[in-house]
């Protein structure tokens, strides 16, 4: 096979392949979303260590329950959850314009449902676990089923989530085992995990192409 037919099948296989992953994920976007679970987990450390409750036996309804309630747990939840996310979008939205390409596509509108079920579901078992005082379960259900998020489309994106994928389910079981370390598992997962793929992923796509 001559240079030249290589040469022209590298190119067939370069289009097909944009045409039907999504290619343009920032490593911005994973040092975002690892810097914003960083200060997450910084913030309920803060909670906890000034408080005499944990996470896990916060209500509603106690009156005594002043300096770290259920409500702040909640609130730094959501909270958390739309700023990595904006952020997140930003950067990528962002790479995808610079590429001269269009962000919602039928690539990326099936890459958000298959992302966005499993966190779905995992949002419900929280809302479960608070209702039945298991919120311990709540931050090691979050990591798992994230991973396994990121594992549903590991092949509509970069080689690399695959990767991050399963270390987030690992560190999301060990959770579960090791209970009383859960925030830990929780800060390396959603904070040092996203903080070294996003260098990882800046260095080989996005570094390149500046």
């Amino acid at each position: 096979m001559t240079n030249k037919a290589i040469e022209d099948l590298n190119q067939i296989k370069s289009i097909m392949e944009r045409s039907t992953k999504f290619l343009s994920l920032s490593g911005w976007s994973g040092i975002w979303v690892g810097l914003c679970g960083l200060g997450a987990s910084a913030i309920l450390y803060w909670w906890q260590t000034s408080s005499t409750y944990t996470y896990e036996n916060l209500t509603t309804s106690d009156p005594y329950q002043t300096s770290y309630t259920a409500g702040m747990l909640l609130s730094l939840a959501l909270i958390t959850f739309i700023v990595a996310v904006a952020g997140g979008f930003y950067f990528t939205i962002k790479k995808t314009r610079k590429q001269g390409k269009s962000f919602l596509n039928k690539v990326t509108k099936r890459l958000l449902v298959r992302f966005s079920i499993p966190l779905i579901v995992a949002g419900i078992l929280c809302l479960i676990f608070y209702k039945h005082y298991l919120l311990q379960l709540a931050l090691p259900t979050t990591l798992v089923f994230y991973g396994l998020a990121l594992f549903s489309v590991q092949e509509d994106t970069v080689k690399e989530v695959k990767g991050i994928a399963a270390l987030e389910i690992i560190l999301g079981l060990l959770a579960f085992y090791f209970i009383d370390y859960t925030l830990l598992f929780w800060a390396l997962g959603f904070g040092l995990v996203h903080l070294l793929y996003g260098v990882i992923l800046w260095n080989k796509y996005d570094k390149i192409k500046q």
